[in-house]
Parts: structure tokens; C-alpha cells; sequence
């Protein structure tokens, strides 16, 4: 166990189940208000699935799955310049799509039109589309802006949603089946059409910067698993690795006393369960909801390409009409790496891994002609099957807020209710939310959410409010 003490004091104590980035996020939130705070993390290290692995080829870090943010994402990106790491985000404005003959686009949002005509280049960029499906696709997206919710049981499906506005077929396929279904990780035909409206509001309409997209320059397992745990250690919160909690000791009343990890007590004011949905469930059960079809996960699926040469001549880029959906070459990475990533990939290509491998290295041959000549030195193929919480007609009443019926227990992770999909701003958010509901709970200060990007006259004028 890998355990760095926090000071002895008075001060209220608070324990945090879990150093994903919920319980990092929740940590964060929580060193100035004078609690004494401990992470328990049952892996070798904290992060979560924001985690990486040995490269087999040249050695050091390579994450598992990429992962990004978008401008739109204000409290992942606060937590990252209060903690320091800002530096170690790229920020690319121009998205590259490759359509499905091969044609690159690249398609950046203006910074001088105020949103949402700030779009009006990107859309103009999209090559792979006629006039015709353009002018179809910027109508589509401020119809989508403006759909008013219904109870749940009645939404559709952003699939449906679509195709009954009469959104072509051709940009489903090669715009809101790629976007959508990385941005939320599930597939269109299942998504909620409210989380769809979601990312084209929050994503795309409502700023001039939301649509950014922030790439991690160095691997995340150093990112967060160190770099944010020394900035947490430093101002004396406690990170104990590979210290797994396997149950809570409760008092008459029947609030949380302490927590059991690896056999002993850990004495706590307040306990903050920061775990994935099916592991805080068989910790507290009496407070999380069973996963049922309500509550299930979607998988992602990572392919690393190792080729004997740099081949890959762009940051990034969306495939568009193929079976990859992004491809992303590390700014720093080892000579000849690439990793493809496909969001809601059950069922791929009916499972088989040599061909899905097979797949992937021909259409990056396709859209990178260095690629063609270049030899495969190594793959891997990394699956998540929860990787995240499938957004579907339904799922909102099934998230938990923080507070649970327990007084000093709180939840956190991407799958509560937080009013965003499981992302890494998902997680950043739920984990602030339970800082804040543990801190008024003992009575102390902690900040709350960072704020929405503003909105211009324009865009609050277009988007009537909403």
C-alpha cells in the first residue's frame, strides 16, 4: 500500500472511496476547507479508467483509450489549471473528418462570427457533403437546440428523432452517427434525443470555443495518476494505493463511522463513494440503484497501431461512414503509434478480434497513404465493456443525486446525476457536487461548479433561453 499520510488534527474527516477522477475531482474540491482529507484507492494507481499501459514496442506510457475534452467542459478544465496541468492540454480548433472516399476536410469555427454563426465555416468545410445536406445539417441542429423535453418514458431516440425531422441520410450517417455516438460513447439508435440536443447545444451552438477539443499531451496515467496526485499530496490530502475498502462501519443511527480497508478502521466524518456504479452498489447497496437496463454500461474500444515509421500526418480525425470513428496521433508519442477508438462497439464486427484488427489497419491505410508502404509492427486491442453509462430514454431518473439517505454519505462518478453524460467533465462535475454536499454536511466552505461558457446576445436569442 502506497499510502501518504495526511497531518494528525481535529479537523473533520473525510474519506474518499475510489481515485478515479470523481474521487480526484472531489479531493481537489475539498483541500482549502479545512477537512482532513484521505483518497482509498483499491489499484496500484489513482485515475481510474483515465489509466495507461506499458508500450510494448519503445517502452513508457501509452494511455488505454484517449481521452478528450472539449471547450465546453468548464470544470474538467478549471480542475486542470487550478491543479496545474493546463499546460499538458493541447487545443486543437480545427476537426479533421475524412469521408468515406477518402477526402479530408478541415472544418474550424470561427473566432470573429459570434455563436452560434460561428459554425458557419465548419460547416462550410465538411467537403464530404453537397450544399443541399449541408444547409439540412446547420437546420437539423438549431431544430435539435430547440426540441422541448418530454417525461422520459415518451422520448425518442436521437436516431428517430432525426430521421422524423427528415435529416438525410447521408448526414446521419457521415455527421450525427460519428459525433454523437463518440461524444456520448453509445450508440445513436439508443441515445436519449435530450443528450443528443445536449452535446449540439453545449457543444457545438452555444460558444465560439465549446466545440475546442483538448487532447492530452502526456499520458493520463501520469497526467492524473501522478501529476494531480502530488499537487493533491502537497497540500495534504492522503493517497493510499492499492488499499481496497470492503465495507462501512455505521453508528446507532445508522451514519458512517468508518471504513474498512484491507482489515482495519479508518475513523470519517463523511464518506464519499467515487466508485463505478456496480462496485459503489456492492459497497453500499442499501443507497445505489441495481444496474438494469436503466442503468448499463457501453462499451469503448481502443486499437494501438504500432507501424515501423510516422505514417499518421495529422493530430487527429474523424473518421466518417467506416468502421473506425477518430484516429489520434500523440503529439509526443513513440515513432510509428496511433490509436483508433470506437465508441459503442458491442458486437463488433460479431466479435472477432483478428478482423476487427484487420479493418482498422485498411482504413488507415486508406486515408493515410504513408500508412500503405509503412509495416505493422504491433497492435492491441482494448476494450472496456462499461467504459460509460449508456445515455438512454430513461437513464436520468435512474442517476442518484450526491446525498443519499445516509446523512454523511455521499455519491460521485460520471454516473450520477449531474446534468452531463459520462465524460471526463461528467466525473470532474459529480465529484464536486459530493465535495460541496460533505462540506455543508460538516459545516464547511467548499466551491462549487465552475460556470457554462457565456453566451452572446445571439446565441441566447437563437436558442430562445434554453
Amino acid at each position: 500500500m502506497n499510502h501518504t499520510p495526511a497531518p494528525s488534527s481535529a479537523a473533520p474527516r473525510i474519506a474518499i472511496v475510489g481515485g478515479g477522477l470523481a474521487g480526484l475531482a472531489a479531493a481537489a474540491a475539498l483541500v482549502r476547507s479545512g477537512a482532513e482529507v484521505t483518497i482509498l484507492e483499491a489499484r496500484r494507481r489513482a485515475g481510474g479508467r483515465a489509466a495507461s499501459f506499458e508500450d510494448p514496442v519503445a517502452g513508457g506510457l501509452v494511455d488505454a483509450c484517449q481521452h478528450v475534452a472539449m471547450g465546453c467542459c468548464t470544470n474538467f478544465l478549471d480542475l486542470c489549471r487550478e491543479a496545474g496541468l493546463a499546460d499538458a492540454l493541447r487545443c486543437d480548433r480545427t476537426l479533421w473528418f475524412i469521408g468515406p472516399d477518402d477526402r479530408r476536410a478541415a472544418c474550424t469555427p470561427s473566432r470573429l462570427l459570434p455563436a452560434p454563426l460561428h459554425l458557419a465555416p465548419l460547416l462550410a468545410g465538411m467537403r464530404h457533403f453537397t450544399l443541399r445536406e449541408k444547409v439540412a445539417l446547420g437546420l437539423g441542429m438549431l431544430r435539435l437546440a430547440h426540441w422541448r423535453a418530454r417525461p422520459e418514458a415518451e422520448r425518442p431516440t436521437a436516431l428517430a428523432w432525426l430521421r422524423g425531422i427528415g435529416q438525410p441520410d447521408a448526414v446521419i450517417r457521415l455527421f450525427w452517427q460519428p459525433v454523437i455516438e463518440s461524444a456520448l460513447g453509445e450508440s445513436i439508435d439508443l441515445v436519449d434525443v435530450a443528450a443528443a440536443r445536449k452535446v449540439a447545444v453545449d457543444g457545438f451552438l452555444a460558444h465560439r470555443e465549446a466545440a475546442d477539443l483538448l487532447v492530452p499531451t502526456v499520458p493520463l496515467g501520469a497526467l492524473f495518476g501522478e501529476r494531480l496526485v502530488a499537487w493533491l499530496a502537497e497540500r495534504g490530502v492522503a493517497v493510499a494505493t492499492g488499499c481496497g475498502v470492503t465495507e462501512f462501519q455505521r453508528d446507532s443511527a445508522g451514519s458512517i463511522s468508518a471504513v474498512v480497508a484491507d482489515g482495519a478502521p479508518l475513523p470519517c466524518d463523511a464518506a464519499i463513494v467515487a466508485l463505478p456504479w456496480r462496485a459503489a452498489a456492492r459497497l453500499v447497496p442499501d443507497v445505489v440503484p441495481p444496474a438494469d437496463e436503466r442503468l448499463a454500461g457501453s462499451p469503448i474500444t481502443a486499437v494501438h497501431l504500432w507501424f515501423d515509421r510516422d505514417c499518421i500526418d495529422l493530430p487527429h480525425a474523424v473518421f466518417v461512414g467506416r468502421v473506425s470513428q477518430w484516429i489520434f496521433r500523440p503529439a509526443d508519442g513513440p515513432r510509428g503509434y496511433c490509436q483508433v477508438v470506437i465508441s459503442a462497439s458491442r458486437g463488433l464486427l460479431d466479435g472477432d478480434r483478428d478482423r476487427l484488427r484487420d479493418t482498422v489497419v485498411a482504413e488507415v491505410r486508406s486515408a493515410f497513404p504513408a500508412a500503405r508502404e509503412a509495416r505493422l509492427l504491433e497492435s492491441r486491442i482494448v476494450t472496456d465493456p462499461t467504459a460509460v453509462l449508456s445515455v438512454r430514454p430513461g437513464v436520468d431518473a435512474a442517476r442518484p443525486p450526491a446525498r443519499t439517505a445516509v446523512p454523511n454519505l455521499f455519491l460521485a462518478g460520471d454516473w450520477t446525476a449531474t446534468g452531463w453524460p459520462s465524460t471526463m467533465e461528467g466525473a470532474v462535475r459529480s465529484g464536486r457536487l459530493a465535495a460541496v454536499a460533505a462540506a455543508e454536511r460538516l459545516g464547511l466552505e467548499c466551491p462549487g461548479l465552475a460556470a457554462d461558457l457565456p453566451r452572446g446576445l445571439l446565441a441566447r436569442a437563437l436558442l430562445a433561453g434554453r
